[in-house]
């Protein structure tokens, strides 16, 4: 069965720092399916068996392993000054029991690290929103790939069909996005 994991390192790696962390993660029989940076640190997804995914975890000595992934958000608001109250939402003392960590990405962004099956993509950006409610808009990036699993949960809680799957994201949907396209 293929498992996703995120990793994170302390330090933004260089290139060939990346090179060496894939080389072992391969050698160990998992695949590096993304890298993405904040200002700060490093978050790479794994793909793989739960063995190779546990055998390239021991090939990375310096980095935090979570199985499964964690969903790592990057949020920039369009008024930086929005910036404290989000922080104390997402990470400050009353923030969701999901929310394994968050920090200020510079002076106009916050990273925020979820556990996914403790507290749900969609109620994170429900949360972002209605602290944005005052001075909406905001861009947000994922820093960890989402897994097949954790779109379509937060495309079902979004589309409000919560038994919506990963095998019936696309077929639930592309009839009628086709029937509008005219085909």
């Amino acid at each position: 069965m293929k498992r996703f994991a995120s990793v994170r390192f302390g330090g933004v790696l260089d290139a060939s720092e990346r090179d060496a962390v894939t080389r072992g993660v391969r050698s160990a029989g998992a695949a590096v399916r993304s890298w993405k940076t904040s200002r700060s640190r490093t978050y790479v997804t794994l793909a793989g068996d739960q063995t190779a995914i546990e055998q390239a975890a021991r090939t990375l000595p310096a980095a935090t392993v979570d199985v499964p992934a964690l969903a790592v958000l990057r949020i920039v608001p369009d008024a930086s000054r929005t910036l404290g109250r989000l922080f104390d939402a997402l990470g400050g003392a009353g923030c969701p029991d999901g929310v394994r960590h968050a920090y200020r990405d510079g002076d106009d962004a916050l990273v925020v690290e979820t556990d996914t099956g403790r507290t749900s993509l969609a109620f994170v950006v429900a949360l972002i929103d209605a602290e944005l409610a005052a001075a909406p808009g905001r861009r947000i990036e994922a820093l960890v790939a989402l897994d097949d699993a954790a779109l379509a949960a937060f495309a079902g809680d979004v589309l409000g069909a919560p038994d919506l799957t990963a095998s019936r994201v696309i077929e639930s949907h592309l009839e009628a996005l086709l029937a509008e396209a005219g085909t």
